[in-house]
């Protein structure tokens, strides 16, 4: 168990896990992040030693991927929050008009949100839509303090700000299907802007790919093969370059490809 002291230094954590809606309470999750944080370190730093035989490297290695584990386990929550943001974000015109058509029918706001309930999975809002309805039903919220809550806990701000803006429609009389159809029209002018500046920032990381995954490891290549058959002594932690070069082709180039690749998916608007 963790010092009250130090899981207060990370009580934001508690609030993103309720809005990635990960089962899990904050002081289990950060035993868990102790834990995994500490066995990759000892077996990174076992692993490191028996492959270069260098204490002051695997010293080095050990306390990186114990240092990355722990920035892993922290990000977490924000990566999932951020995913299922855009995806729902992605839908949020399809989900405004979806409301917009039921509220034109006549359909009071509980009915609208009852019936989202059941075809949220397609919006990407399943989840968010089902703990509102589990507020009114099981702990007798009624619907505007249920969609306050639920604003506060959604993992995208502009489905949280539209519940919002419900809440404030139904106290000032207004017409919800208009409210709907404006915000339709909003968020697929947002969508538009999405995918533009998506086109600009992939072009971007093109450039990168270039630089850093083609041009820089030709170049690494060729200096330590150079150097390999000169017989150059060895360099950082002791490695020779041969070693290096090994590390280079198999590992680092490889690890790279693999992370912009990532960094891509994460850019790219869902569909």
């Amino acid at each position: 168990m963790l010092p009250k002291s130090i899981l207060e230094e990370f009580r934001n954590i508690e609030i993103d896990l309720a809005r990635a809606n990960m089962r899990i309470t904050f002081e289990v999750y950060m035993g868990l992040t102790v834990f995994a944080s500490v066995i990759s370190g000892v077996v990174a730093l076992a692993i490191s030693f028996l492959v270069t035989f260098s204490i002051l490297l695997s010293f080095i290695v050990g306390l990186t991927v114990f240092l990355s584990t722990i920035c892993a386990c922290y990000l977490y929550p924000s990566i999932t929050i951020s995913s299922r943001a855009r995806k729902i974000e992605a839908n949020l015109p399809l989900t405004a008009n979806f409301m917009a058509v039921l509220a034109s029918a006549g359909m009071p706001p509980e009915r609208i949100f009852r019936s989202l309930a059941n075809v949220g999975d397609e919006f990407g809002l399943g989840s968010e839509i089902r703990r509102i309805v589990g507020d009114i039903e099981v702990l007798g919220y009624d619907l505007n303090a249920a969609l306050k809550k639920g604003a506060l806990r959604s993992a995208s701000r502009k489905f949280g700000a539209m519940l919002d803006g419900v809440v404030t429609t139904a106290h000032t009389g207004g017409d919800l299907a208009a409210y709907m159809r404006e915000s339709a029209e909003k968020y697929k002018k947002a969508r538009v802007s999405s995918m533009r500046s998506f086109i600009d920032s992939l072009a971007g990381m093109a450039e990168v790919y270039v630089s850093f995954m083609i041009a820089l490891p030709l170049t690494l290549v060729v200096l330590l093969t150079v150097m390999s058959f000169l017989g150059g002594g060895s360099m950082l932690g002791g490695l020779s370059p041969q070693t290096l070069l090994d590390l280079l082709v198999y590992v680092i180039t490889p690890v790279g490809v693999v992370v912009i690749l990532l960094i891509i998916d994460s850019m790219t608007p869902p569909r």
